[in-house]
């Protein structure tokens, strides 16, 4: 967390698990941030996050979405959208700081 607070990011993870489900994978994990639950997939939707249904590619996951992640300004202003339409290729840390520092240059 420490490599995002110097830009002064703060991060909030939204996952579709159930809350019960949510309170241990942040436990587990250790995870330092608030993670909020959106198990009625309305933010994924309001988001046009691909959904995947139980039936559909990835079965084994259940109803799931995509990942994705927005910077979002002191404003509420969206600078940033990326979605992702596969379970693999998660941004390292790295490359989300490249991305942070090149849309803060940009703000300005």
């Amino acid at each position: 967390m420490d490599r995002f607070e110097r830009f002064n990011v703060h991060i909030t993870g939204i996952s579709t698990d159930d809350i019960s489900d949510l309170k241990d994978v942040v436990k587990e994990n250790e995870l330092s941030y608030p993670v909020l639950s959106d198990s009625d997939f309305e933010v994924s939707e309001a988001y046009d996050v691909p959904i995947h249904q139980d039936d559909e590619l990835y079965e084994d996951h259940g109803k799931h979405n995509d990942p994705a992640y927005f910077l979002v300004n002191e404003k509420g202003q969206i600078m940033h959208l990326h979605k992702l339409t596969g379970p693999m290729g998660r941004p390292s840390a790295e490359e989300l700081i490249k991305t942070i520092k090149y849309v803060q240059k940009q703000a300005k």
